[in-house]
């Protein structure tokens, strides 16, 4: 309780404990760029990862929605990274607008690769 009380009076009368530190005397901001050579490797694998997108063929049931005909016949290629994203983009691709989407019906959806 005396260490708490301690503090907060030092803290009133406007000399933090954060004061009293060590400050770092590494910046990993300023020192970034003088790295050896190793992590420049790392950096530059890390840098090229691919985001996991897919190949999705996607059909809908037959339904007529937003004033757009949807037909089973009409298969939309897209990528994307889930069944969700898939689906959305399809319905873009096949002229339906805002949140029409979501009222959609699946006939087949398969991801190619």
């Amino acid at each position: 309780m005396i260490n708490l009380k301690k503090l907060l009076s030092e803290n009133v009368l406007g000399s933090l404990p954060s004061s009293k530190l060590m400050k770092m005397k590494w910046n990993p901001v300023t020192e970034a760029a003088q790295d050896s050579p190793e992590h420049s490797e790392l950096e530059e694998s890390a840098f090229s990862l691919n985001e996991g997108f897919a190949t999705w063929k996607m059909q809908f049931a037959p339904m007529t929605l937003g004033g757009v005909e949807l037909d089973p016949k009409k298969t939309y290629t897209v990528k994307a990274r889930s069944t969700v994203e898939a689906i959305k983009k399809a319905s873009k691709m096949a002229g339906l607008q805002k949140d029409h989407w979501m009222a959609t019906q699946t006939h087949k959806l398969v991801k190619v690769g």
